[in-house]
Protein backbone atom coordinates (compact mmCIF):
# COMPACT_ATOMS: atom_id res chain seq x y z
CA UNK A 1 0.00 0.00 0.00
CA UNK A 2 1.28 3.93 -1.00
CA UNK A 3 0.75 6.60 1.60
CA UNK A 4 0.03 9.78 -0.01
CA UNK A 5 3.11 12.51 0.55
CA UNK A 6 0.97 14.05 3.62
CA UNK A 7 0.73 10.49 5.29
CA UNK A 8 4.47 10.28 4.69
CA UNK A 9 5.34 13.47 6.82
CA UNK A 10 2.81 12.87 10.17
CA UNK A 11 4.47 9.32 9.92
CA UNK A 12 7.74 10.98 10.60
CA UNK A 13 6.48 13.50 12.71
CA UNK A 14 4.83 10.89 14.81
CA UNK A 15 8.36 9.01 14.34
CA UNK A 16 10.36 12.07 15.87
CA UNK A 17 7.43 12.70 18.40
CA UNK A 18 7.25 9.33 19.56
CA UNK A 19 11.25 9.00 19.91
CA UNK A 20 11.57 12.11 21.85
CA UNK A 21 8.45 11.19 24.17
CA UNK A 22 10.71 8.14 24.75
CA UNK A 23 13.19 9.82 25.82
CA UNK A 24 11.32 12.43 28.13
CA UNK A 25 9.51 9.67 29.73
CA UNK A 26 13.02 7.49 30.63
CA UNK A 27 14.60 10.67 32.41
CA UNK A 28 11.28 11.64 33.68
CA UNK A 29 9.27 8.55 34.66
CA UNK A 30 5.98 10.62 34.60
CA UNK A 31 2.58 9.22 33.72
CA UNK A 32 1.37 12.26 32.78
CA UNK A 33 4.10 12.76 29.86
CA UNK A 34 3.40 9.09 29.75
CA UNK A 35 -0.62 10.02 28.85
CA UNK A 36 0.06 12.84 27.01
CA UNK A 37 2.45 10.38 24.64
CA UNK A 38 -0.18 7.77 24.55
CA UNK A 39 -3.14 10.86 23.42
CA UNK A 40 -0.99 11.86 20.91
CA UNK A 41 -0.07 8.73 19.44
CA UNK A 42 -3.46 7.90 19.06
CA UNK A 43 -3.85 11.19 17.60
CA UNK A 44 -1.77 10.95 14.99
CA UNK A 45 -2.44 7.17 14.67
CA UNK A 46 -6.18 8.31 13.52
CA UNK A 47 -5.22 11.42 11.53
CA UNK A 48 -3.12 9.11 9.49
CA UNK A 49 -5.55 6.60 9.16
CA UNK A 50 -8.66 8.84 7.96
CA UNK A 51 -6.30 9.84 5.19
CA UNK A 52 -5.42 6.44 3.62
CA UNK A 53 -7.61 5.51 1.04
CA UNK A 54 -9.67 2.31 1.31
CA UNK A 55 -10.43 -0.06 -1.28
CA UNK A 56 -13.74 2.19 -2.63
CA UNK A 57 -11.05 4.95 -3.50
CA UNK A 58 -8.57 2.60 -4.78
CA UNK A 59 -10.71 1.63 -7.44
CA UNK A 60 -11.62 5.36 -7.96
CA UNK A 61 -8.28 6.27 -7.88
CA UNK A 62 -6.27 3.66 -9.54
CA UNK A 63 -9.63 2.33 -11.58
CA UNK A 64 -10.90 -1.09 -11.51
CA UNK A 65 -8.15 -3.64 -12.53
CA UNK A 66 -10.73 -6.02 -13.49
CA UNK A 67 -10.92 -5.39 -17.14
CA UNK A 68 -13.95 -2.39 -17.36
CA UNK A 69 -15.10 -2.34 -20.90
CA UNK A 70 -17.88 -0.12 -20.82
CA UNK A 71 -15.41 2.34 -23.33
CA UNK A 72 -15.08 -0.57 -25.71
CA UNK A 73 -18.83 -1.57 -25.96
CA UNK A 74 -19.42 2.57 -26.72
CA UNK A 75 -17.23 2.34 -29.51
CA UNK A 76 -18.59 -1.05 -30.90
CA UNK A 77 -22.10 0.79 -30.87
CA UNK A 78 -20.55 3.73 -32.37
CA UNK A 79 -19.63 1.38 -35.23
CA UNK A 80 -22.92 -0.11 -35.55
CA UNK A 81 -24.69 2.97 -35.51
CA UNK A 82 -22.66 4.06 -38.69
CA UNK A 83 -22.78 0.41 -40.30
CA UNK A 84 -26.61 1.14 -39.93
CA UNK A 85 -26.93 4.49 -41.84
CA UNK A 86 -24.37 2.80 -44.57
CA UNK A 87 -27.36 0.86 -45.12
CA UNK A 88 -29.62 3.66 -44.70
CA UNK A 89 -27.90 5.13 -47.55
CA UNK A 90 -27.25 2.53 -49.76
CA UNK A 91 -30.72 1.86 -49.51
CA UNK A 92 -31.95 5.79 -50.76
CA UNK A 93 -29.45 5.35 -53.75
CA UNK A 94 -30.74 2.27 -54.47
CA UNK A 95 -34.21 4.10 -54.02
CA UNK A 96 -33.02 6.88 -56.44
CA UNK A 97 -32.13 5.12 -59.12
CA UNK A 98 -35.31 3.19 -59.08
CA UNK A 99 -37.12 6.59 -59.33
CA UNK A 100 -34.68 7.60 -62.43
CA UNK A 101 -35.33 4.92 -63.95
CA UNK A 102 -39.20 4.67 -63.85
CA UNK A 103 -38.74 8.68 -64.87
CA UNK A 104 -36.67 7.24 -67.92
CA UNK A 105 -39.56 4.60 -68.85
CA UNK A 106 -42.39 7.42 -67.96
CA UNK A 107 -40.22 9.40 -70.61
CA UNK A 108 -40.17 6.68 -73.32
CA UNK A 109 -44.19 6.09 -73.03
CA UNK A 110 -44.33 9.54 -73.42
CA UNK A 111 -42.13 9.90 -76.61
CA UNK A 112 -43.75 6.26 -77.81
CA UNK A 113 -47.14 8.48 -77.50
CA UNK A 114 -46.41 11.20 -79.80
CA UNK A 115 -45.51 9.06 -82.16
CA UNK A 116 -48.31 7.80 -81.70
CA UNK A 117 -50.42 10.44 -81.87
CA UNK A 118 -48.32 11.90 -84.68
CA UNK A 119 -48.81 8.50 -87.01
CA UNK A 120 -52.16 9.05 -86.15
CA UNK A 121 -52.45 12.20 -87.58
CA UNK A 122 -50.60 11.56 -90.34
CA UNK A 123 -53.76 8.96 -91.19
CA UNK A 124 -55.93 11.23 -90.78
CA UNK A 125 -53.89 13.33 -93.47
CA UNK A 126 -53.85 10.22 -95.44
CA UNK A 127 -57.16 9.44 -95.79
CA UNK A 128 -58.33 12.40 -96.88
CA UNK A 129 -56.10 12.76 -99.55
CA UNK A 130 -56.81 9.11 -100.33
CA UNK A 131 -60.64 9.76 -100.67
CA UNK A 132 -60.28 13.35 -102.63
CA UNK A 133 -57.55 11.04 -105.34
CA UNK A 134 -60.36 8.65 -105.30
CA UNK A 135 -63.26 11.42 -106.22
CA UNK A 136 -60.38 13.25 -108.24
CA UNK A 137 -59.67 9.76 -110.39
CA UNK A 138 -63.55 9.27 -110.48
CA UNK A 139 -64.23 12.28 -112.29
CA UNK A 140 -61.41 12.61 -114.30
CA UNK A 141 -62.39 8.89 -115.73
CA UNK A 142 -65.97 10.08 -116.31
CA UNK A 143 -64.92 13.22 -118.16
CA UNK A 144 -61.85 11.56 -120.60
CA UNK A 145 -62.32 7.45 -120.82
CA UNK A 146 -59.01 7.80 -122.59
CA UNK A 147 -57.12 8.41 -119.35
CA UNK A 148 -56.70 4.86 -118.34
CA UNK A 149 -53.91 4.70 -120.92
CA UNK A 150 -52.29 6.15 -118.04
CA UNK A 151 -53.12 2.81 -115.99
CA UNK A 152 -51.31 0.97 -118.52
CA UNK A 153 -48.31 2.75 -118.79
CA UNK A 154 -48.09 2.07 -114.83
CA UNK A 155 -48.47 -1.51 -115.34
CA UNK A 156 -45.31 -1.11 -117.98
CA UNK A 157 -42.78 -0.26 -115.46
CA UNK A 158 -44.08 -2.76 -112.79
CA UNK A 159 -40.97 -5.72 -112.24
CA UNK A 160 -41.51 -8.84 -113.75
CA UNK A 161 -42.50 -10.94 -110.89
CA UNK A 162 -44.26 -13.73 -112.73
CA UNK A 163 -41.94 -16.33 -111.01
CA UNK A 164 -42.51 -15.04 -108.36
CA UNK A 165 -46.09 -14.79 -107.07
CA UNK A 166 -47.55 -12.69 -103.85
CA UNK A 167 -47.04 -14.41 -100.22
CA UNK A 168 -47.85 -12.88 -96.77
CA UNK A 169 -44.25 -11.11 -95.89
CA UNK A 170 -42.64 -9.69 -93.19
CA UNK A 171 -42.79 -6.16 -93.82
CA UNK A 172 -40.26 -5.42 -91.65
CA UNK A 173 -37.55 -7.93 -92.19
CA UNK A 174 -38.41 -6.83 -96.22
CA UNK A 175 -37.60 -3.18 -95.09
CA UNK A 176 -34.14 -4.45 -93.32
CA UNK A 177 -32.92 -6.54 -96.10
CA UNK A 178 -33.12 -3.82 -98.68
CA UNK A 179 -31.51 -1.62 -96.31
CA UNK A 180 -28.75 -4.21 -95.46
CA UNK A 181 -28.62 -4.99 -99.20
CA UNK A 182 -27.47 -1.06 -100.36
CA UNK A 183 -25.48 -0.23 -96.38
CA UNK A 184 -22.03 -0.11 -98.75
CA UNK A 185 -23.25 2.79 -100.69
CA UNK A 186 -25.25 4.15 -97.65
CA UNK A 187 -21.60 4.20 -95.87
CA UNK A 188 -19.98 5.74 -98.53
CA UNK A 189 -22.04 8.48 -98.49
CA UNK A 190 -22.01 9.63 -94.98
CA UNK A 191 -25.63 8.00 -94.59
CA UNK A 192 -27.11 5.70 -91.44
CA UNK A 193 -30.20 3.86 -91.93
CA UNK A 194 -32.24 2.92 -89.09
CA UNK A 195 -35.10 0.93 -89.19
CA UNK A 196 -37.96 0.84 -85.97
CA UNK A 197 -40.48 -1.16 -86.20
CA UNK A 198 -44.07 -1.04 -83.75
CA UNK A 199 -44.10 -4.85 -84.22
CA UNK A 200 -42.33 -7.64 -85.69
CA UNK A 201 -45.30 -9.29 -87.09
CA UNK A 202 -46.53 -6.46 -89.34
CA UNK A 203 -47.53 -8.49 -92.53
CA UNK A 204 -48.14 -7.97 -96.50
CA UNK A 205 -49.20 -9.60 -98.57
CA UNK A 206 -47.35 -9.41 -102.20
CA UNK A 207 -44.46 -10.54 -104.76
CA UNK A 208 -41.25 -10.62 -102.20
CA UNK A 209 -39.30 -9.63 -105.26
CA UNK A 210 -41.52 -6.06 -105.82
CA UNK A 211 -41.96 -5.21 -102.32
CA UNK A 212 -37.79 -5.62 -102.47
CA UNK A 213 -37.45 -3.54 -105.61
CA UNK A 214 -40.17 -0.87 -104.29
CA UNK A 215 -37.30 -0.04 -100.74
CA UNK A 216 -35.00 -0.18 -102.52
CA UNK A 217 -35.84 2.41 -105.29
CA UNK A 218 -36.72 4.75 -102.00
CA UNK A 219 -33.81 4.33 -100.43
CA UNK A 220 -31.30 4.41 -103.39
CA UNK A 221 -33.16 6.93 -104.31
CA UNK A 222 -32.70 8.93 -100.38
CA UNK A 223 -28.84 8.10 -100.51
CA UNK A 224 -28.48 9.93 -104.09
CA UNK A 225 -30.00 13.01 -103.28
CA UNK A 226 -29.25 13.80 -99.99
CA UNK A 227 -26.35 15.80 -101.44
CA UNK A 228 -24.64 15.11 -97.52
CA UNK A 229 -24.35 13.17 -94.74
CA UNK A 230 -27.25 12.13 -92.33
CA UNK A 231 -29.51 9.86 -91.40
CA UNK A 232 -32.54 7.56 -93.13
CA UNK A 233 -35.02 6.95 -90.46
CA UNK A 234 -37.71 4.19 -91.39
CA UNK A 235 -40.48 3.63 -88.90
CA UNK A 236 -42.92 0.86 -89.77
CA UNK A 237 -46.33 0.63 -87.81
CA UNK A 238 -49.92 -0.50 -87.94
CA UNK A 239 -53.15 1.70 -88.54
CA UNK A 240 -56.37 -0.10 -88.14
CA UNK A 241 -55.97 -2.24 -91.17
CA UNK A 242 -53.42 -0.77 -93.32
CA UNK A 243 -49.08 -0.64 -92.55
CA UNK A 244 -47.79 2.57 -92.53
CA UNK A 245 -44.43 3.23 -93.20
CA UNK A 246 -42.69 6.70 -93.06
CA UNK A 247 -39.17 7.08 -94.86
CA UNK A 248 -37.70 10.34 -93.18
CA UNK A 249 -34.51 11.83 -94.09
CA UNK A 250 -32.94 15.00 -93.03
CA UNK A 251 -30.92 15.61 -96.60
CA UNK A 252 -31.39 18.82 -98.47
CA UNK A 253 -34.99 18.25 -99.22
CA UNK A 254 -36.92 20.10 -102.07
CA UNK A 255 -39.35 22.61 -102.58
CA UNK A 256 -43.07 21.73 -101.88
CA UNK A 257 -43.98 23.00 -105.41
CA UNK A 258 -40.72 20.48 -106.85
CA UNK A 259 -42.43 17.57 -104.21
CA UNK A 260 -45.24 16.99 -105.69
CA UNK A 261 -44.16 15.62 -108.85
CA UNK A 262 -40.86 13.47 -107.61
CA UNK A 263 -43.30 10.00 -108.54
CA UNK A 264 -44.49 11.31 -112.01
CA UNK A 265 -41.88 8.78 -114.52
CA UNK A 266 -38.50 10.66 -116.01
CA UNK A 267 -39.47 13.77 -113.67
CA UNK A 268 -35.78 15.75 -112.82
CA UNK A 269 -36.25 18.28 -109.99
CA UNK A 270 -33.57 21.07 -109.77
CA UNK A 271 -31.43 18.50 -107.81
CA UNK A 272 -31.06 16.52 -110.71
CA UNK A 273 -28.17 14.09 -110.89
CA UNK A 274 -27.42 11.42 -113.76
CA UNK A 275 -30.74 8.71 -113.61
CA UNK A 276 -33.78 7.89 -115.58
CA UNK A 277 -36.10 9.19 -113.20
CA UNK A 278 -37.74 5.34 -112.79
CA UNK A 279 -37.07 4.80 -109.21
CA UNK A 280 -40.10 6.72 -107.38
CA UNK A 281 -42.16 6.21 -110.38
CA UNK A 282 -41.77 2.78 -110.44
CA UNK A 283 -42.05 2.82 -106.72
CA UNK A 284 -45.21 4.48 -106.90
CA UNK A 285 -46.65 1.79 -109.45
CA UNK A 286 -45.98 -1.03 -107.21
CA UNK A 287 -47.48 0.46 -104.20
CA UNK A 288 -50.92 1.15 -106.15
CA UNK A 289 -50.37 -1.53 -107.19
CA UNK A 290 -50.92 -3.42 -104.13
CA UNK A 291 -54.27 -1.15 -103.57
CA UNK A 292 -51.99 1.22 -101.39
CA UNK A 293 -50.94 4.98 -101.63
CA UNK A 294 -47.49 6.70 -101.59
CA UNK A 295 -46.81 10.65 -101.37
CA UNK A 296 -44.02 12.70 -100.03
CA UNK A 297 -43.59 15.61 -97.93
CA UNK A 298 -40.59 17.84 -97.96
CA UNK A 299 -39.28 21.55 -97.56
CA UNK A 300 -36.49 23.04 -99.05
CA UNK A 301 -33.55 22.41 -96.22
CA UNK A 302 -35.77 20.12 -93.95
CA UNK A 303 -34.81 16.93 -95.80
CA UNK A 304 -37.35 14.55 -97.30
CA UNK A 305 -40.16 12.59 -96.20
CA UNK A 306 -41.76 9.34 -98.28
CA UNK A 307 -44.94 7.71 -96.61
CA UNK A 308 -46.15 4.73 -97.98
CA UNK A 309 -49.58 2.84 -96.95
CA UNK A 310 -50.25 -0.55 -97.60
CA UNK A 311 -53.20 -3.17 -96.99
CA UNK A 312 -52.30 -5.39 -94.07
CA UNK A 313 -52.24 -8.86 -94.51
CA UNK A 314 -53.51 -10.19 -90.98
Amino acid sequence: MKLKGSQKILLALACVFYAGFLVSFARSSSYGVLGFGIGMGVFFLITITAGMPGEDDEDVIFGDQGGDTSGEVHVNSLIDQLAERREDLDSANEEIKNREDEIERLKKDCEDAKLELTEMANQKSFLEEKVASLEASLESAKANPAEGASVNLAETILPNVENDPPKVINIGEAVRSAADDLSGAAKKAGISIHTVSTDETLMVKASPSMIDVLFKNIIDNAIKYMSKEGTLQITISRIEEELFVVMKDNGEGLAADETEHIFELNYQGTNRISGNGLGLAQARAIVEYYGGMIYARSAKGNGMGIYIHLPSAV
